[in-house]
């Protein structure tokens, strides 16, 4: 043998089943990655616990949870550096709590690494990426690939995967090698003639990534139904549908079963989102999945040359590679759709994984059209969304195309060697060939076998490689090192004596996680107060996590707003010691005007141009809350000297004004005040005034019950159109929650200007959320001119401009 033959013949060696070759070559491949890994990240990889990737709250939230955990939780379960006084369950705080649980046991068992939390995240990403790359050369190796084949597709495979998008800030969904494992495992699971031990390892997979992030639970989940529904229907008989489906149940709702059960035996709040807004609006797009990121050159060319490539979230940004891209075409427009020629069936392991290799292509494909909200985002489906029960709390649908990207890539790798060891040259283009050039001839089949086989794997890999080059971190000082943040005799963490707090409250208020409101961060406060309090031990009342109960929600959102009645929130704090409100100074104007309850008893602790700190005792905000209605009483004594109608009172006896009580209501599951309120669907358009109106300026204002599921996610619309011209002048839509004045027993007082442009044109106002399926309650509706002020008494109760104030109990006539 010579030349290309011998070459040729080295490689078919490698192709060997031989476990000593399979080793020899994971070892290389693992070589690879983590040379490649160091050549892009030997800035930090030196020092791993010197800086941070993610300059996002996202990304810094998940740090601060991971080092608090580490270093101040006494429980493995429960969470306690935001949501003061409640706390949260780790499972939605994304500090990944198998690995933070981990290094907390090390820390109090071994030596302590709390100080070294950060690193440890970096490195676990860093093995990630060289464990997935392992983890798919195994998967390759085991569909008889070549060693050295299986090893350039999977390095190009992992270096390529959108995973790496999350490095910057959800590091729980960035573990490369999740789904290639769960691929890998499910082979096994074929090849077995016993499959109950295999079923069981792949659940414990899934459990356990799902404490790395739960979508891995439901990305999984969605897979493999799909691949379980097609191997059912392949061989329909009740024995394959028993095994089939009680494998399932392993696989899948046992796992699902153990964390809910931890869940609630940790952490029981009944009333946690059951269904999460978005899930017909977050899903992926075929272009995220087919076409190039927008720094690669072939999405620019497309984008000027052919046509306008729409700009995408992020969430639907994963790129499944060219070869991807040609694969689906041909499979699409290709005669007859057959992956696997049946001269293959001489191979025995081909009848074993035949029908494994069908299945992850069915799945992976229906697991794609799933993640692009087919069919259930088409306009006048999305009543399907209703019956998805747990399945809607992965409303971040775009990240199910990952599974899509694995499972087509491997058998894209699959295919083309396979197909190009058996490709043959038609005999008359052979002969023609020979007439032109008998050394052409000669070399011709291999060059179109080697073509097959290489040219999908360059462009693979350069891809990989632009891809990587393209992809950068932001790299800055790790902020949970106390050298690092206070490095100034003058910092407050050096000045202040933090530990006669009981907890920090950042002004202005940040709330994410509830569903209901989303009360968005300052990103530099927001890092002050995080690196405060892990430096300190005292725990944050913002939030910024996932899922948060809708009950906790609401007694936090309370105590940041008007305290028209003493905030509920008190009495869930365990004494009165002082909270230390975190103020910046830039907002300061705008924290004046929202939040007096707060700072108008609370005495100045510390303040420099980057921090305001002042001390609050919690018991001043009940005399504040009281002392304002009496307040709002004496007005009403003082000014309130024209009756108008309906028991209000005004200093006009000209007031225009309507109030709607809705006490005709009285079959109401809820009423806020009287004897009745109204009741909506979020996904209907609930009008709740549409007449003509004179011209002028006005306030709207209304009470809507805060404490259900979805209960403030409505967006309030107003328009106004003209009686004699038949035109709409005036349209303003809003998000109710941004609006939100006050709580109330349990009900948001929305408020807020409008102006009606033309005199007696038709007014309307109206509730509605695109589709949002669930019941919401409205009660005492309230439009005013806004140039005086209305007043009432009711027992218990003093009234302005629609606020409820509640009265002492000591107040006459209470």
């Amino acid at each position: 043998m010579k030349g290309v033959d011998q070459i040729e013949h080295a490689f078919h060696n490698l192709a060997s089943p031989k476990r000593g070759h399979t080793f020899w070559g994971l070892l290389i491949v693992l070589a690879v990655a983590a040379l490649l890994i160091w050549a892009k990240h030997n800035d930090w990889l030196s020092a791993p616990n010197e800086v941070m990737f993610a300059n996002n709250a996202d990304g810094f939230k998940n740090y601060m949870t991971s080092a608090w955990h580490v270093q101040h939780d006494s429980s493995y379960v429960h969470y306690g550096g935001m949501n003061y006084p409640f706390g949260e369950h780790v499972l939605f705080s994304d500090n990944q709590p198998v690995l933070s649980a981990a290094m907390q046991w090390w820390s109090r068992h071994v030596f302590d690494i709390g100080d070294k939390t950060i690193g440890i995240i970096h490195l676990s990403l860093v093995v990630s990426i060289i464990f997935g790359a392992g983890v798919i050369y195994l998967l390759l190796r085991k569909l008889h690939l070549p060693v050295w084949y299986a090893g350039l597709a999977a390095i190009g495979i992992a270096f390529l995967s959108p995973q790496h998008n999350r490095f910057d800030g959800q590091f729980g969904l960035s573990h490369i090698w999740v789904l290639p494992m769960l691929l890998l495992f499910l082979c096994r699971y074929e090849e077995r003639h016993s499959r109950r031990y295999q079923s069981l390892l792949i659940g414990i997979l899934i459990w356990f990534s799902a404490q790395l992030h739960f979508y891995n639970l439901g990305v999984s989940a969605i897979f493999l139904s799909f691949y379980t529904l097609f191997q059912i229907l392949l061989n329909f008989s009740w024995r394959n549908i028993w095994t089939r489906l009680s494998h399932l149940t392993v696989m899948v709702l046992l796992p699902f079963a153990v964390l809910n059960v931890w869940l609630h035996w940790s952490d029981y709040c009944p009333d946690r989102p059951a269904a999460p807004y978005g899930f017909t609006e977050y899903i992926g797009h075929w272009e995220g999945v087919f076409l190039p990121y927008e720094y690669f050159p072939m999405h620019q060319w497309i984008n000027q040359y052919i046509t306008k490539i729409r700009g995408l979230d992020f969430e639907a940004q994963s790129y499944a590679g060219l070869v991807a891209f040609v694969f689906t075409l041909w499979l699409l427009f290709k005669r007859r759709l057959r992956l696997f020629e049946p001269e293959w069936e001489a191979a025995a392991y081909h009848r074993v994984h035949k029908n494994y290799l069908r299945g992850i292509c069915f799945a992976a494909f229906a697991t794609l059209f799933f993640s692009l909200g087919f069919p259930f985002s088409i306009k006048g489906l999305e009543w399907m969304v209703d019956y998805f029960g747990p399945i809607r709390q992965f409303r971040g649908l775009g990240r199910f195309t990952w599974a899509f990207y694995y499972a087509i890539n491997v058998l894209i790798f699959y295919i083309l060697w396979n197909k190009s060891q058996r490709i043959q040259i038609d005999e008359e283009w052979m002969a023609f060939v020979k007439t032109r050039s008998a050394w052409m001839a000669q070399y011709l089949p291999n060059a179109a076998k080697w073509s097959l086989a290489l040219i999908p794997m360059a462009v693979l890999c350069w891809e990989a490689y632009y891809f990587q080059k393209h992809k950068s971190l932001n790299l800055m000082p790790n902020l949970a090192q106390r050298s690092v943040v206070a490095d100034s005799p003058n910092h407050w963490l050096n000045k202040v004596d933090f530990t006669r707090f009981q907890s920090l409250m950042p002004l202005p208020y940040y709330h994410i996680g509830s569903e209901n409101i989303w009360l968005e961060v300052i990103y530099p406060l927001y890092q002050k107060v995080q690196y405060t309090a892990l430096q300190t031990g005292v725990p944050d009342m913002g939030v910024n996590m996932s899922r948060s109960a809708v009950s906790r929600m609401v007694k936090s959102f309370q105590f940041s707003l008007n305290a028209c009645e003493p905030p509920a929130l008190l009495s869930e704090m365990s004494d009165n010691r002082p909270i230390a409100l975190m103020i910046d100074p830039v907002q300061w104007d705008d924290i004046q005007e929202n939040y007096q309850h707060l700072i108008s008893k609370a005495t100045r602790v510390y303040e420099s141009p980057e921090l305001k700190i002042m001390a609050l005792v919690p018991d001043s905000i009940r005399a504040w809350s009281q002392q304002q209605a009496e307040r709002i009483s004496d007005d009403m004594d003082r000014f309130g000297t024209v009756e108008v109608r309906g028991g209000w009172r005004s200093e006009s006896a000209t007031a225009v004004f309507t109030h709607l009580s809705f006490d005709s209501l009285t079959t109401s599951e809820h009423i806020f005040q009287g004897k009745g309120a109204g009741e909506g669907n979020l996904g209907d358009t609930s009008w709740i005034w549409n007449k003509p109106m004179p011209k002028g300026a006005y306030v709207f204002s209304i009470w809507i019950k805060a404490d259900e599921d979805l209960g403030l996610t409505q967006e309030i619309l107003l328009v106004e159109n003209s009686k004699i011209e038949g035109r709409e002048y005036y349209f303003r839509k809003g998000k109710i929650r941004a609006e939100i004045k006050t709580i109330v027993k349990g009900w948001a007082l929305l408020e807020g200007p409008f102006e009606v442009e033309k005199d007696h044109s038709n007014f309307g106002i109206f509730l509605h959320k695109k589709n949002a399926n669930a019941p919401f309650w409205y009660d005492e509706v309230m439009i005013k001119a806004s140039n005086f002020n209305l007043y009432r008494r009711e027992p218990g109760w003093v009234v302005r401009n629609n606020y409820w104030y509640k009265l002492p109990k000591n107040w006459p006539n209470h």
